[in-house]
């Protein structure tokens, strides 16, 4: 038996339809966990209302001119999570991930909290380049006396060797300000794409994939303005809007797979916005 037999059960499907496993180019699941959360919980309910939001959106692309119900995407549906143990949960992922890319598919996670991709960058290997879209660095040592948890993970996948680009930052500790100026950290702010537009920010994607062969995206739906996306474990003003994110997709390349994490239950806005990020990636992504 597999682990993603072992591990996933598949129950409401994205966008409504499966493509069989041997056929699919995308494998997608969910991880419905937030045994972190520190302040809106609520982002295990996220991989269902993803899929429930899209199931109800157009899945034609006027960006692209492509319709996302051609992409070959599987929905193994969600992982078996072990709320209350995240170092359970992110080696589960990490194990599904494994097999997922050794069967040369893509991957699509659903989050749950951002935690969880830490196991899919584990899964997929240190030759894998992270574009982070989110509000926050996610860099402290740790945190309310934790050290694996949403607010440090991006530091252990930083220790474990990956090389990373975080978009849309403007949320950061004392701590993680300064471990940001030693390293030199690679990031662009919101405030920066807000008075100067998308033109720096892409063009550091541009150059951040130019020297290397594979590109992993993990967006938080907290990048996005709370205005457009309220429904959050942590939101913050001053983000993003959805086409601004969405422009800056439009540059990613050598893309493996991505995830959507933090949507929280609640209203359907934020669920609204990140199953229509995955279609328009759906329709971006070479395969």
């Amino acid at each position: 038996m597999t682990y993603r037999e072992l591990y996933l059960n598949p129950q409401n499907i994205f966008l409504g339809r499966t493509t069989p496993y041997e056929e699919a180019d995308f494998a997608l699941f969910g991880v419905p966990f937030d045994g972190t959360s520190s302040y809106l919980p609520g982002a295990r309910f996220g991989p269902s209302v993803i899929r429930e939001a899209s199931g109800n959106l157009e899945s034609f692309s006027l960006r692209s001119l492509k319709d996302a119900e051609d992409a070959k995407v599987c929905d193994l549906g969600d992982i078996a999570v072990v709320q209350g143990d995240v170092h359970q949960t992110v080696d589960r992922v990490e194990k599904v991930v494994i097999e997922l890319n050794q069967d040369h598919k893509k991957i699509i996670m659903l989050g749950g909290e951002h935690t969880m991709t830490l196991g899919v960058i584990r899964g997929l290997g240190r030759n894998v380049g992270i574009i982070d879209f989110d509000a926050h660095m996610d860099l402290r040592s740790e945190y309310l006396d934790q050290q694996l948890t949403h607010a440090t993970f991006m530091r252990k996948i930083l220790d474990e060797g990956s090389e990373i680009l975080q978009v849309g930052i403007r949320s950061i500790c004392r701590e993680e300000y300064e471990f940001a100026s030693q390293k030199n950290w690679n990031y662009v702010t919101s405030l920066e794409i807000q008075k100067e537009g998308i033109k720096k920010a892409a063009d550091k994607i541009k150059e951040f994939q130019s020297e290397r062969e594979r590109t992993y995206l993990t967006i938080d739906m907290d990048v996005l303005d709370p205005a457009y996306a309220p429904n959050v474990g942590n939101p913050e003003p001053g983000g993003l809007t959805s086409s601004q994110l969405i422009d800056l997709l439009e540059v990613c390349d050598k893309v493996v797979g991505f995830d959507v994490v933090e949507v929280t239950h609640g209203g359907r806005i934020t669920a609204i916005a990140a199953a229509k990020i995955i279609l328009e990636l759906l329709c971006l992504i070479k395969v």
